[in-house]
């Protein structure tokens, strides 16, 4: 056994650095002295769980002043110290537990759910406290962030940089040193155990700064978390034939386009500059700058000169767009999945300071609109088909639950039009459900949700902007209780620096933005309905189904032969009731892919 002393916080603290088998007596009597509970904290060889060649490599286990390193890749009794430390121990606190419990649960075998139960989340706990990201003025929410903020600012840089030292001693990347570095060095047992130590002292801190109107969330978030681990644990069935065939055909137009553009006299459309000077030689004039003044050539500029017929634009336009949506997209998707060709998504259940959740490794969110030939790639599991649950107006509704607006909430009861009703309010009763002022409404309705004013109506409608200004104020004749509700909230963050939505989730509002209250208070109780809603599934035994949470909707792969009944079943378990307004659901099942939800034939 090898001891590392370091000085945190002006204490002194040891991280004991397991070396020989003999050494794990003593590590199960800490154990053993700390039964009550401890901070883990794991070294994986990368952020992918799931890939082919990764793996497991040390477990620390630590309290305020010390900590144990196990390394675990070693297998035998090493692996069985970790079990049964994780089975006996009470309690457990982690950063980012989500991770962690499934790292523990895919390479160690040690089921999640009988870890979940008694496991402290410090990321989720200090979302409650301060749900702002560092850029926001917050305190973040990684554990070097955490660290400098509440414990030792110069030790968590210490040991952020660390890495960076240990890589450049390997002659590697940050990216690869996890798998490269010798488990037994010793800087790298001090990081692990350093963590855990830091994150042992976390939650002691954070746990009392938690607002009392937001100490029930700590379960309810932690079951989300759990929730969403499982849906990341199961992972999304990979379509592998299409998925290649679909990657090559990218690859072809990207060429394709490409050659088109070098025609032009482009050797690179990814090159602003040389796109700029055939577009400038063309006749175009119309550039924005860039702050350091050069000629600006923008998705705007592009698009506008594609719909104008433009063969040079066309290309750039296309040979960018296939490039990225094989590399950032197909080939990842590829590149990701495991040895049973499912790919496992990274689901963050408090991303935002709303609390919305976010996706990467599979970007449901962000996927373009409509489109089925990246969604195509992914598939219902063997005998199964792919069924999608959604609410229908999700935060439209909640704003018309809060704000308690007579009309709105009268709209949805009596499913009445609600965009043709602001439509009508602004250009007149004559109006119907095909004219386009009813789109110009729908944006309007939908925007006063984001905060949005007349002018970001003008720029997402095309409208002038004195029509733009009749739209809204016709929204705020019609619903009068929606602006004075979102005054309140106004008021309310002016004074006080933040909101509570009806949870207790309380909301840093920034003082020169006050007009944000709204919106951060209908994306939240929003995704709060999602967040009951599956907690719901949960309870009803149906989260073993589902493969993504999509904001207003839930994506599952059910049994063919019952997946009409399930979707049917599902919605009725996720639709609630918000006072006088139902926030109700819409179900839809497709055939094997989820391609299939948006026109794909299969």
């Amino acid at each position: 056994m090898r001891d590392h002393l370091y000085t945190l916080a002006g204490q002194k603290v040891v991280v004991h650095q397991i070396e020989h088998e003999q050494d794990l007596t003593a590590f199960e009597a800490f154990v053993a002295e700390n039964r009550r509970g401890l901070a883990v904290d794991t070294e994986t060889t990368g952020l992918d769980l799931y890939a082919p060649d990764a793996g497991l490599r040390l477990v620390a286990f630590g309290n305020h002043a010390e900590a144990w390193v196990v390394p675990i890749e070693r297998g035998g009794r090493y692996l069985g110290a970790v079990r049964r430390a994780l089975l006996d121990l009470r309690k457990l606190v982690m950063h980012n537990a989500s991770f962690d419990l499934q790292a523990l649960h895919h390479h160690a075998g040690i089921p999640m759910t009988d870890l979940w139960a008694k496991t402290l989340d410090t990321k989720i706990v200090a979302h409650l406290v301060d749900p702002r990201d560092r850029m926001e003025g917050g305190t973040g929410h990684s554990l070097e962030d955490l660290a400098s903020h509440y414990i030792d600012p110069e030790s968590a840089s210490y040991a952020k940089a660390l890495m960076t030292f240990l890589a450049a001693e390997y002659n590697t990347t940050k990216a690869r040193i996890w798998t490269r570095i010798d488990l037994d060095h010793p800087r790298y047992n001090l990081y692990c155990g350093l963590d855990a130590i830091m994150t042992a002292r976390l939650i002691s801190i954070l746990v009392p700064l938690v607002p009392a109107s937001a100490r029930d969330l700590i379960p309810y978030e932690h079951q989300i978390a759990e929730i969403c681990a499982s849906m990341e644990q199961r992972g999304f069935l990979l379509d592998v034939a299409y998925t290649q065939t679909l990657a090559t055909r990218l690859e072809e137009e990207e060429h394709q386009h490409a050659a088109v553009a070098r025609s032009f006299g482009c050797e690179n459309v990814n090159s602003t500059e040389q796109v700029a000077e055939i577009l400038t030689a063309r006749g175009v004039r119309k550039f924005g700058s860039t702050p350091t003044g050069r000629r600006k050539v923008d998705k705007g500029l592009l698009n506008e000169l594609v719909a104008g017929g433009d063969r040079f634009a066309a290309a750039v336009v296309g040979a960018k767009k296939a490039r990225k949506w094989r590399t950032t997209w197909v080939q990842r998707f590829l590149d990701g999945r495991d040895a049973q060709d499912r790919c496992h998504a990274s689901i963050n259940s408090l991303r935002a300071r709303t609390a919305r959740m976010s996706i990467t490794g599979i970007p449901a969110q962000t996927l373009p609109s409509g489109d089925s030939l990246i969604r195509r790639c992914f598939l219902a599991d063997p005998g199964h088909v792919i069924a999608s649950v959604d609410y229908q107006a999700q935060e439209l509704r909640v704003l018309a639950a809060l704000s308690r607006d007579q009309t709105m909430t009268r709209a949805f009861a009596q499913d009445i039009d609600l965009h043709l009703l602001t439509a009508r309010a602004a250009f007149g009763e004559h109006i119907t459900k095909e004219d386009k002022e009813r789109k110009y409404a729908k944006v309007v309705n939908f925007g006063r949700v984001y905060g949005g004013g007349a002018k970001t109506v003008a720029e997402q409608t095309g409208l002038d902007l004195a029509t733009a200004k009749k739209v809204v104020a016709a929204f705020d004749r019609r619903y009068p209780q929606v602006a004075a509700y979102s005054r309140r909230l106004q008021a309310q963050a002016a004074q006080t620096g933040y909101i509570t939505t009806p949870v207790g989730r309380r909301l840093p509002v920034d003082p020169a933005r006050t007009y944000s209250a709204l919106n951060y208070m209908i994306q939240s109780s929003s995704r709060d309905v999602t967040g009951r809603a599956l907690v719901r599934l949960h309870e009803h035994g149906y989260i073993p189904y589902a493969r993504l949470p999509i904001h207003d909707e839930v994506l599952f792969s059910l049994p063919a032969d019952k997946a009409a009944w399930g979707a049917h079943e599902i919605a009725d378990v996720m639709e609630e009731d918000m006072g006088a307004v139902c926030l109700a659901t819409d179900a839809e099942v497709g055939k094997r892919s989820w391609g299939s939800l948006y026109g794909a034939e299969t």
